[in-house]
């Protein structure tokens, strides 16, 4: 990147999170360093207490609203994501500008309307709602708010934190949506110290998320609320009245989370479930998320835009000059500094807009994601130093076509990604960073070089994981309404500066509709004030669009759209919404493949959302099972077998040149879907070679001409010789397709009886009451549960070993695969997933406080091999070293165990276990952490000077079978930290979690 000739001042900034931000300090004269901005993490030592306060209960306790049910109302619009009456009003009680709400079978889930609505008795009228005259002021007063209250007797807690997935699941009939957990209010208080030295200062607490509704008091005194769950907010300390400082003198916040409603059809969560800092500046600093580096390289100019926001708390108009220092990480250019003098006036915001050459610079793309370096300083009149950064932005060009779709730095390709929701087994929605690597590299390994935030903007720490590793993504509101526009802005606010991110989305499927269309232009005023180069998108119909999502949509509606608006870029903004499990596996084959096609014509820029990379906590169909099942890996992060379909159609199958593909090795693809334990009469293959041939238990099939590239192989298997009429697989309560009826029976013993009869001819047999007996040669694959009573059984094939070979054109092997069939349980095996070189994440825990580790336990026999059809009761504890079990797992979708319980049975012969560390020794300003902490408990984490640490021990045990034992590695390097691990494996070798995985 040549900078020379560069008159204007450079202002490189990711943002004022100081989630990536670096502290820098300075000596002048001799004088001792001294940080000019501190960051200081605010995770550790909450109180925390689950449920209302005594004196309140849930909403925000002005719910005044006068009964209208029956009523019409007009000038009333839909308020998205409210499928509750209770949710319904809630929502529209913690808006003052709300004055009715209506919800019911006629209103299309909820609708909202201000002062202007006007509601009348109507024959027709069958919703319920409510009406006010005026918003009555919310309720402040609780006794847990108080400075003086005494909350010793609460839980001491770490955020991010997660109230919600700690409870345990009740079988409710409306809440299939929201994974059957009860939501509730809960409080959390944390006392703390202001140093001495930081009077004078500017003083924020930042939350970069609190679901659902926040509300904030310091010291007793209400200070803010923050209503949406996902985006960041921050509050002023320095100017709250009685604020104290100095280590005599104690501070309160104490925090109202209100979570009994949520924005989404999924599991939400509940709490303070991402990160929060507390952040001290100079009176003189950049703005809160105020810097914005344009990713998008204008092509006509040939220019970067940059803005840049200071604010100024000091009294007077001071004279302040900016200076940006432009670095490569790479060594390719020497480092540039440029400065610009910038008048400031005392709560008045001043914004610098620049234009910048962009002559040979180095452009971030899938395959190479190159990112510069910048550390932006703001000098006083007298040379001191008042505020600083060290970040990292990266550039690109993009286009968008109506008629040839999406293109990145002058290459066009498809889009092929996935969508996701934010949640984990056993830590709900506070997952942490190494795991979000995790799900990041499993979404590269598949092929997946597009990540949809699907249906709201997720954690900071993604976005730069994102922007390292080479994944482009869609970065999607939650809320869609006129009274929901500042989200919106937050949102875009505080992305912007990402690469990664190619469009803005405005909302998501039937929640884009209103009445009066007025919220889409002003939703793109927001997006557009803030960025004006990013397209904006909706994966559903709604105006003020540059790119059009359509879900779920066949070809013919992609053929008819681009047919009537030829000019506006299209895109499959979700599909595939294909479900299957690891055991009892569906086929899901002709799902993804008809599904996915739409992404395929031309004038489409592809398949950027399929439905889901991972399974999710909530969206069931029906108690008892609390998960969904669209996932390519199941919630505990083990693949399942559609996963390996990705693998073959979207990397084997994708030339390595494709300038969208990730850059990973192009390798032979030849994986059996099937389990030992559920064999009937064929088995199922994928391979990438041009011919295949099965050896069962040492005995070699046929050669098998691949026909069909990138679809499964359906290979015949021998019909077991069926003993005393024995059929070993239940199959109660699942209804198996492709079986012929026999009207001739009238029992399930008879219809037994009558499969015994026919030989090879029938290895399943199923009866239910009214449907009779239905019997024949179907696969398991076919067999889904069913809300009918059906009762019935199915013969398998017994396995000791099924090997697959994969052939070229030569006939030479080029891919193999084997399962093994399995003996009596006899021991636990342990196994680390994460971190480890065999999923991109590293190689070692660090002590920050927070990294956390996944832990696989498998049941197998005496030679090792993986029992999938016995389940055992697992324990798992920490043995030694510094960590804590706080999660546990098996990606079942019926798992009903707490999710914080430590134990857990198995699932297909695996089992999860989290395990985090305890000990901070690598967290910026830890001096400052013991310094301003007040309450330590028995369950927090200790940061200090840490010297030589052990490894992490950990057991998994269950009675009658070998106890299993592994080691942890931990590290005290920022080195080993998740988002450097991710910027070294961007060209990972290959994915062997993946390809080696058994289950």
């Amino acid at each position: 990147m040549d900078l020379r000739g560069f008159a204007a001042v450079f202002l490189f900034l990711m943002g004022l999170s100081c989630v990536l931000a670096t502290p820098v300090t300075f000596e002048k004269d001799g004088a001792e360093a001294v940080a000019v901005r501190e960051c200081v993490p605010f995770d550790y030592n909450w109180r925390f207490r689950y449920g209302h306060a005594p004196d309140g209960g849930p909403g925000p306790g002005n719910a005044d609203f006068t009964d209208i049910s029956g009523q019409e109302c007009t000038n009333v619009d839909h308020n998205p994501n409210r499928y509750a009456r209770g949710d319904c009003e809630t929502a529209c009680a913690y808006n003052p500008d709300c004055m009715v709400w209506q919800s019911g079978a006629l209103s299309g889930n909820c609708l909202h309307g201000g002062a202007d609505a006007v509601c009348s008795s109507s024959k027709h009228g069958q919703q319920d709602g409510g009406q006010r005259k005026t918003a009555q002021p919310m309720k402040t007063d609780y006794k847990f708010a108080a400075k003086s209250f005494n909350a010793i007797d609460w839980k001491i807690v770490n955020t991010p934190h997660d109230f919600v997935v700690t409870g345990d699941f009740v079988s409710m009939p409306w809440d299939y949506h929201h994974a059957f957990l009860p939501r509730n209010v809960s409080w959390y208080r944390k006392e703390f110290h202001l140093p001495s030295d930081w009077k004078g200062s500017h003083i924020t607490v930042y939350f970069e998320g609190v679901f659902h509704v926040a509300q904030i008091w310091v010291n007793g005194q209400y200070v803010q609320m923050h209503t949406c769950g996902y985006t960041g907010f921050t509050v002023r300390l320095d100017n709250v009245t009685g604020i104290l400082y100095g280590n005599d003198s104690t501070n309160v916040i104490a925090v109202r989370v209100d979570a009994t409603f949520g924005s989404g059809h999924w599991y939400e969560g509940g709490g303070i479930y991402r990160r929060t800092h507390l952040i001290r500046t100079n009176p003189i600093h950049f703005t809160h998320d105020g810097v914005f580096i344009s990713p998008e390289v204008n092509v006509t100019t040939k220019t970067i835009d940059v803005s840049v926001e200071l604010e100024s708390f000091s009294t007077g108009s001071p004279k302040v000059l900016v200076s940006c220092t432009i670095s490569d990480p790479a060594g390719a250019m020497s480092n540039i500094t440029a400065k610009m003098a910038v008048t400031m006036e005392a709560g008045h915001p001043q914004t610098v807009r620049i234009a910048i050459p962009a002559s040979n610079i180095q452009l971030w793309s899938i395959k190479k994601p190159y990112l510069y370096e910048a550390s932006v300083v703001i000098e006083g009149a007298d040379g001191s130093i008042l505020d600083t950064h060290t970040v990292s932005v990266g550039f690109r060009q993009t286009h968008w076509s109506g008629a040839s779709g999406f293109s990145m730095n002058g290459n066009a390709f498809k889009f092929r990604g996935f969508s996701h929701h934010n949640s984990f087994t056993g830590v709900g929605t506070a997952i942490p960073d190494r795991i979000h690597l995790f799900r990041a590299q499993a979404s590269r390994a598949v092929g997946g070089s597009f990540w949809r935030m699907s249906h709201n903007p997720y954690l900071p720490a993604l976005y730069d994981f994102l922007d390292v590793l080479g994944i482009i993504s869609w970065d999607e509101n939650r809320d869609y309404g006129l009274e929901y526009v500042g989200a919106m802005h937050d949102m875009v606010k505080r992305d912007r500066n990402h690469p990664s991110i190619v469009v803005w989305s405005y909302c998501n499927e039937v929640e884009c509709e209103q009445i009066y269309n007025k919220t889409g232009p002003q939703f793109r005023i927001a997006a557009k004030s803030l960025d004006p180069q990013r397209p904006t998108a909706a994966n559903g119909p709604t105006n003020g669009l540059d790119i059009q999502g359509l879900s779920h949509a066949k070809n013919t509606s992609f053929e008819d759209f681009h047919q009537q608006y030829p000019d506006m870029p299209l895109v499959l903004s979700e599909c595939c919404s294909c479900e299957t499990q690891r055991l009892l596996r569906q086929d899901t084959t002709t799902c993804m493949h008809d599904q996915n096609s739409p992404g395929l014509l031309p004038y489409v820029s592809g398949s950027l959302g399929v439905w889901t990379l991972f399974d999710y906590y909530g969206e069931s169909h029906g108690f008892p099972s609390v998960t969904s099942s669209y996932g390519n890996f199941d919630l505990a992060g083990f693949p399942k077998p559609h996963a390996y379909w990705y693998v073959l159609n979207w990397m084997a199958m994708i030339s390595t040149d494709d300038y969208g593909r990730p850059p990973l090795p192009s390798n032979h693809v030849t994986r059996i879907l099937d389990l030992p334990g559920e064999i009937t009469t064929r088995v199922e293959v994928l391979s990438s070679g041009a011919a295949l041939q099965l050896i069962v238990n040492g005995k070699p099939g046929d050669k098998v001409e691949v026909t069909n590239p990138g679809e499964p192989i359906q290979a015949k298997v021998d019909a077991p010789e069926r003993v005393n009429c024995s059929f070993p697989r239940n199959l109660t309560s699942v209804q198996c397709r492709g079986l012929d009826h026999n009207g001739n029976v009238k029992t399930p013993g008879q219809c037994k009886s009558a499969c015994c009869d026919a030989g090879p001819s029938c290895v399943i047999w199923q009866f239910a009451e009214k449907q009779g007996c239905w019997m024949g040669t179907a696969d398991l694959s076919s067999c889904e549960p069913s809300e009918d009573p059906w009762v019935g059984a199915g013969d398998i094939v017994t396995v000791k070993n099924i090997t697959a070979l994969s052939f070229d054109t030569t006939g030479k092997v080029i891919g193999s695969h084997t399962i093994l069939g399995a003996a009596q349980a006899s021991a636990i095996s342990l196994e680390l997933d994460v971190p480890s070189p065999d999923t991109g994440t590293g190689t070692a825990l660090v002590l920050d406080g927070h990294d956390a580790a996944l832990v696989k336990a498998s049941v197998v026999d005496a030679a090792g091999v993986l029992v999938t059809d016995q389940v055992v009761n697992i324990t798992f504890r920490v043995a030694g070293g510094p960590g804590a079990l706080i999660g546990i797992g098996n990606g079942d979708n019926h798992l009903h165990a707490n999710a914080k319980s430590d134990n857990v049975p198995s699932y297909g012969g695996l089992a999860r276990g989290i395990f985090q560390v305890n000990l901070d020794c690598v967290s910026k300003h830890r001096d400052r952490i013991v310094q301003i902490d007040v309450d330590h408990g028995p369950t927090t984490v200790n940061p200090g000077a840490c010297g030589t640490v052990d490894s992490i021990s950990v057991e998994a045990s269950s009675p009658g079978l070998q106890t299993a034992h592994l080691t942890i590695p931990v590290s005290t390097s920022a080195e080993d930290l998740p988002l450097p691990v991710a910027k070294k494996s961007v060209a990972l070798e290959g994915f062997p979690f993946l390809t080696n995985f058994v289950g």
